[in-house]
């Protein structure tokens, strides 16, 4: 596959590939997307390019992402006056778009891809807001997933709105928590599915846009919402972490919510300034410190896998304090400075592990959910690792969201995970 690439703006990227035909599916699959600012005709726009001369079946699920600019309800009203009212859509808000063809962070756009089988192969549910009640949204939802046809061989994917305060309505960045909803989810179905990958969703870096799920009728702030995937379809991921240790571990010796304010029994901000070297200032801190988990073996081989990842929002001055994206890092747990990585070797490796993860399955549709942080206006890096996934996933088709959050299997649990990407694999025997 040879692909050739031009830079509209510094974030957007078209890309043109030749593609060769995959084998035959029975599965239907197709990704769209559109720069229109009109939500209604963003909507045609994208289900047009998405479904061509397709013929949906009664059993096709849409994956819709659009900026905060757009009229969510306008946008899927301008969908079903071409794909009709029988398709199930589920999304939310989103900084940016991926897709085989085009990559962008900037400016009003949306965009889709959908699923479409001959078969029943998804459950939707959704939970009122997760403000200030994480963990009873999450049992909420967790009874209405164990209604489901949830089993061994299910998947699970999860959205929800990760932004709790716009900078309107708060002097503070502050965060609906995905730990404790998820602790909810589990006390209800005992048992993580093998796959289980989430997104996060925010409308752009600094919080002044709000955020939404949206599922069919259902769109509203502060959203919950869950698909099991299961019958002839099948969802696999992979975890692209980008980081590695920079050094050994260190004890968190007292934190205040999602603020680490002892590091070794010294102030947190003092402690990060001598494991970096001190070759950074305290205000570069937020959205670059990033501290590891190390879910393995605490003494053998580095395993990216076993790593969930936090990075820091913001500091707090006078208590020398990190404040954290989420409120899992508590006093007595070990945490390793996280060095991360501009070379991008790692992600082919990745990709064929996933690809090989499938067996006699056909891939028929990837969607990423990538997080914001690692784009290279915001990270620093010379060239976007999206266009590395695009790469190695080849001719598979291709839909991808930028998040704040995402979430994954870590070890035997799921963890919410901060400058991460997760790859998620649709396929069908």
């Amino acid at each position: 596959m040879n692909a050739k690439v031009s830079r509209q703006i510094f974030s957007t990227i078209k890309i043109k590939f030749m593609i060769t035909h995959p084998p035959l599916i029975k599965a239907k699959t197709g990704t769209g997307y559109s720069q229109n600012e009109n939500s209604f005709d963003a909507g045609i726009e994208i289900a047009k390019n998405a479904i061509k001369d397709t013929t949906l079946s009664d059993h096709t699920l849409f994956l819709l992402f659009a900026t905060p600019m757009h009229n969510s309800k306008m946008l899927m009203e301008g969908m079903r006056s071409v794909i009709g009212d029988k398709p199930a859509i589920i999304g939310g808000t989103t900084i940016g778009i991926v897709t085989n063809e085009f990559l962008s962070y900037s400016g009003v756009m949306a965009g889709g891809a959908f699923l479409s089988s001959e078969n029943s192969f998804y459950t939707i549910n959704t939970e009122s807001s997760i403000k200030d009640r994480e963990y009873d949204a999450g049992v909420n939802l967790g009874k209405k997933i164990s209604e489901t046809n949830l089993s061994a061989d299910s998947s699970l994917l999860l959205l929800y709105d990760c932004l709790k305060f716009t900078h309107d309505e708060s002097d503070q960045l502050l965060f609906n928590l995905s730990v404790p909803f998820l602790e909810g989810i589990l006390s209800q179905i005992q048992q993580w599915p093998p796959t289980v990958a989430g997104v996060g969703v925010i409308g752009d870096m600094t919080g002044a846009s709000s955020c939404a799920i949206w599922a069919n009728e259902y769109a509203t702030r502060h959203g919950l919402a869950s698909v099991v995937i299961s019958g002839s379809l099948k969802m696999d991921a992979v975890i692209l972490q980008g980081t590695s240790p920079a050094g050994g571990y260190h004890t968190i010796t007292k934190t205040e919510h999602n603020k680490i304010v002892e590091i070794d029994g010294r102030p947190a901000l003092e402690m990060i300034d001598e494991m970096t070297g001190r070759t950074m200032s305290w205000d570069e801190y937020p959205l670059f410190i990033t501290l590891g988990v190390n879910n393995g073996d605490k003494f053998g081989e580095y395993k990216a896998e076993n790593y969930s990842n936090r990075f820091c929002l913001a500091i707090d001055k006078e208590l020398k304090a990190l404040i954290m994206m989420e409120n899992d890092l508590k006093e007595g747990q070990e945490v390793q400075l996280m060095r991360r990585d501009v070379d991008f070797k790692y992600i082919q490796p990745k990709i064929e592990m996933l690809k090989a993860k499938l067996g006699s399955r056909k891939p028929v549709l990837a969607f990423y959910i990538d997080c914001i942080g690692r784009v290279s206006a915001f990270s620093g890096m010379p060239e976007e690792e999206s266009l590395e996934v695009i790469r190695h996933l080849g001719d598979i088709p291709l839909f991808g969201i930028f998040s704040g959050v995402e979430i994954a299997n870590i070890g035997d649990g799921v963890k919410p995970l901060d400058w991460t990407g997760v790859v998620c694999l649709f396929s069908e025997e």
